[in-house]
């Protein structure tokens, strides 16, 4: 039987609201918020993990050449933003050890990876972060699906749907539940739609509705 998670990327006030960081916040994905919200429940009712991979810098992120400081270690702009389901979150910092994986409660379900790249599954360096530790500790392996939302279709999501693929996951990408970074000088290559259909052709990525999901999850235990 196919096993699932759901991977949200990068939804904090960083990258959501101009008040905490005015040169990176993409307020359109605000949009994105009830609709997660949404599949979280879904997910958990049915027993399915939910995790956070979630930008958490520090200064010698070497990330932080290209875009300056955002989504700080320890800054309110390195929060969740509010309106998702985050209480009772058990958080994997960076500098995870893997006794930190094995102490889980039994019956967790709700999770936070930080990162210090694009993936949700490599930190700087090249490091790996505690996802797929995680994963495999929840028992999901290759063949498994990993339905990504949050931020950015072109950037963060696209890097850790590629990570999963690599490692044997199936790649989801919820495409009402994720949104592309602005992009008005035209310097980035792909915007959203593209990165889609970029996702479906490298990683052999499933492109989904929310609707279409949810269905899937009421048709599955």
């Amino acid at each position: 039987m196919v096993k699932r998670a759901l991977i949200i990327v990068d939804m904090t006030n960083d990258f959501l609201l101009k008040k905490y960081n005015p040169n990176l916040a993409h307020e359109k994905g605000l949009e994105l918020v009830p609709k997660i919200r949404e599949l979280q429940e879904a997910f958990l009712k049915k027993g399915h993990p939910v995790i956070f991979a979630t930008d958490r810098h520090l200064p010698t992120d070497f990330e932080l050449k290209k875009w300056g400081p955002h989504s700080m270690k320890g800054s309110e702009g390195s929060k969740i933003v509010n309106g998702l389901l985050k209480e009772g979150v058990y958080v994997l910092e960076r500098g995870w050890k893997i006794e930190d994986v094995n102490k889980i409660p039994k019956g967790q379900l709700l999770f936070e990876v930080e990162k210090g790249t694009y993936s949700g599954f490599t930190d700087n360096g090249g490091t790996p972060t505690a996802m797929d530790a995680l994963l495999k500790k929840l028992g999901l392996g290759p063949g498994d699906k990993l339905y990504i939302t949050g931020l950015h279709t072109n950037c963060c999501d696209k890097h850790t749907a590629a990570d999963a693929w690599f490692r044997g996951y199936v790649p989801v990408i919820v495409n009402d539940c994720v949104s592309a970074m602005d992009d008005p000088k035209g310097e980035m290559g792909m915007g959203h739609n593209e990165a889609l259909k970029y996702e479906k052709f490298w990683y052999n990525a499933e492109v989904k509705r929310k609707d279409e999901v949810l269905k899937e999850l009421s048709e599955n235990s």
